[in-house]
């Protein structure tokens, strides 16, 4: 029987925008707990790229989640077939959600890091079937699989990447990524040789939150194997702006909680692997945002992502 049967509401809700390709709704179920229920299906962006859309089934058949440590919330009450498709049930977090706006102090954002630290300890050497490869990960990267993936954003992200290729990006550093859009295999094949662990591949503040005791994240799709600073040089991408830190400050905090098991050469490989997926939204924004602050923001931020991409390739470059 589903966890849904007689839910005592049902209401669908608009998520990131509608950015995710994803339909939700919030529920209260029969027993008075509040949740989010979250469709998962064939159209869905992670199927478009993956060609598989049962992947949190199979972690969650696995017992993956049972695993993971108290520190860390995942959210997740069950995942449950729906039809041909899928539904992931969650808690809903309610304000202990982090939202668009709130900033996060140093201390907040290493807490963060901790928690998601700990998961990676908690499955060091592990390898996971059936779920998100870096090769998926990565899959943004190359030009051919976004030019035929179908997803409602791939000629805002080819635009992107043609005005970082054309107006903002060195050219040196352009042409490094010219190479991976035609063969993202480059760069996986090198992560893959790093030690691996069970990443959730969105760690972001859209998808965190805070409790007294706990860290929330939740929206694992994603989730997969990789090395875990594949999650940190994400996280620093996307939300390093709403932290009040340096990002050398983030990195700092990511280094002493990982201590002996930070991985230099992973971390080098994350960050351009990273950018690579995110530098076309840096382009659009930095030539075509209508705010010139924010402009001027992202033309700050470009600049020090190139300064750590440069240093990283240093240690490994595809061309």
């Amino acid at each position: 029987m589903s966890i849904l049967e007689g839910a005592l509401e049902r209401a669908p809700f608009a998520a990131e925008g509608g950015r995710t390709d994803a339909t939700f709704e919030r529920a209260v179920l029969s027993d008075g707990r509040k949740v989010v229920i979250k469709h998962v299906t064939s159209d869905s962006l992670v199927a478009q790229f993956a060609g598989e859309s049962d992947r949190m089934s199979r972690l969650w058949g696995q017992g993956v989640f049972d695993r993971v440590p108290r520190s860390l919330d995942h959210t997740v009450i069950t995942v449950e077939p729906d039809g041909a498709d899928w539904i992931i049930v969650m808690r809903d977090v309610g304000n202990e959600d982090l939202g668009d706006e709130r900033r996060l102090s140093r201390a907040e954002s290493a807490r963060i890091l901790s928690a998601v630290d700990a998961m990676h300890n908690e499955f060091q050497g592990e390898r996971f079937d059936g779920c998100a490869t870096l090769a998926d990960h990565y899959a943004f990267i190359s030009r051919e699989r976004v030019a035929s993936s179908g997803w409602s954003l791939a000629p805002v992200l080819l635009r992107g990447w043609e005005l970082f290729f054309t107006d903002v990006g060195p050219r040196d550093v352009a042409a490094v990524y010219e190479r991976l859009m035609t063969d993202p295999s480059l760069l996986v094949d090198e992560l893959e040789k790093r030690p691996q662990t069970f990443i959730h591949g969105d760690v972001r503040l859209h998808n965190l939150g805070l409790s007294s005791d706990r860290v929330v994240l939740y929206d694992w799709e994603l989730a997969g194997t990789g090395p875990g600073a594949v999650d940190v040089a994400w996280y620093l991408i996307i939300s390093a702006s709403r932290i009040d830190a340096t990002r050398e400050e983030i990195i700092d905090d990511y280094k002493r909680i990982a201590g002996d098991r930070f991985d230099e050469v992973a971390w080098d490989l994350a960050c351009v692997g990273t950018f690579g997926r995110l530098g076309w939204n840096k382009a659009i924004d930095i030539v075509e945002n209508p705010d010139e602050a924010v402009r001027a923001q992202e033309r700050a931020d470009l600049d020090w992502w190139m300064t750590r991409v440069r240093e990283a390739l240093e240690t490994w470059s595809p061309v």
